[in-house]
């Protein structure tokens, strides 16, 4: 009789283990939605990086969707982003007008804000 009882709680027991580990497949999915949503900057725009390092003074430019080419001052601060050439991000900046470059290929602008696509 001892025995029964004590495979009947073992059985409970290993059941409630198995059941307290495995997520609802919906939860994962709303998880996966909310980084999305959190990884996006708000009010920002599409851009692709490109690495212009080859040409004199130059480094990492952001080219947006109408062909524009930003010049950002602080990319290498935004340690979220993989400098990858061709990745689309969402970004959000803040043109320096004052600012000057060796580059000279588009806008000298600071990063606000910077994610994956």
């Amino acid at each position: 009789m001892k025995a029964c009882n004590s495979i009947a709680i073992l059985i409970i027991m290993v059941c409630c283990m198995i059941i307290s580990c495995s997520k609802p497949l919906n939860s994962i999915e709303s998880q996966n939605e909310t980084k999305e949503v959190v990884q996006q900057c708000p009010d920002s725009v599409h851009a692709t990086l490109k690495n212009l390092t080859g040409l004199d003074g130059c480094s990492w430019v952001l080219v947006l969707d109408n062909g524009k080419k930003l010049e950002p001052t602080n990319l290498k601060k935004f340690d979220n982003i993989k400098l990858e050439d061709g990745k689309e991000v969402f970004v959000k900046y803040e043109t320096k007008p004052l600012a000057a470059s060796i580059c000279m290929v588009g806008t000298i602008v600071e990063i606000i804000c910077i994610s994956e696509k």
